[in-house]
Formats: C-alpha cells, structure tokens, sequence
C-alpha cells in the first residue's frame, strides 16, 4: 500500500475545502437541484450536445488512468476563479448549459456539485460512480467506455473516435 505524506493529505483536503468555500455563494434564482446520472448516460449525452461532461480529478488520475473519451479536463485541484473560468469556457460560454462532473468514486463530484450550482452553474449532473467505481455503480472504466490518454497539452473530447 503507497503511503502519502501527512502534509500532502492535509495539502490536498485543504484545497478541496477552500474550493468547495469559494464556490459557495447565495443560490441564483431558477437554481434547480443536483441531478445524478450513470457514466453511460453522461457519455451519450456528452455526445449527442446534451451536456459538457467535465473530469474533474487530478492530471497524476489523467495519465494514470486516462480521460473519458467525452470529457474535457479541467482538474478542481486549482485557483478557484481558474476552474470556473475553465468550466464556462467549455460550455461554450454558457453559465445555464447543462454540466456533468465526474471524478474517481463520485466524493468530489458529489462534494463539488451544490457550490457549482451556488456558483452560477444551475444545471450541475453529478456523474456519482465516477471513472473507477464507486456507491454508484461500476464506474466508466469498468463499464469499458471510451477513454482517451492525456497529456499537459490536452485536446479535449474526442467524439470522432466512438
């Protein structure tokens, strides 16, 4: 079993905290709740323009396990103002466009959806069995979807390849 330092535990507990804080706001008019939904729903309509489906962990999960094939990366474990800017600019520019986070086992997914909301985000799905499995359901590697390397200069989803 890999043994992480105590300080990069706390470093990353830490980081997820003062996202979580600095996505909370007062809830937008029109908010509606978390919607929760299987990989293979997220992957259909991820690409049928239903949704952007967002993979939220970190780059070191990325290169470890790959991405979803319909996914844009764009990690949570950075500037606050960054992530949300990251997160508008893949849904075209549009706040109200449906989103749907996935992460490893759906805790951060499930974690982060109600401050995106709060955020200015309205349209959260939260993808709860994540890419490896989870309370949800068997996850989008076991479910043998479509996944796709990833590299620091990553080129987004890639719905030619389904």
């Amino acid at each position: 079993m890999v043994e992480f330092p105590r300080w990069r535990i706390k470093a990353k507990l830490a980081a997820l905290v003062l996202v979580a804080a600095a996505l909370s706001s007062a809830l937008p008019a029109g908010a509606q709740d978390v919607t929760m939904i299987s990989a293979p729903e997220a992957h259909e309509k991820a690409l049928k323009g239903e949704v952007v489906l967002v993979d939220i962990r970190t780059p070191g999960e990325w290169k470890e396990t790959g991405v979803p094939a319909s996914a844009h990366a764009i990690t949570m474990h950075q500037d606050p103002q960054v992530f949300l800017a990251d997160l508008l600019k893949a849904a075209g520019g549009d706040a109200n466009k449906p989103i749907a986070i996935i992460c490893r086992t759906g805790n951060r997914s499930t974690a982060l959806s109600v401050p995106l909301t709060k955020a200015g985000f309205p349209h959260v799905i939260n993808v709860l069995e994540g890419v490896a499995g989870g309370p949800g359901g068997p996850g989008w590697k076991k479910r043998n979807l479509p996944l796709r390397s990833w590299t620091d200069k990553d080129s987004g989803p890639q719905f030619a390849a389904q």
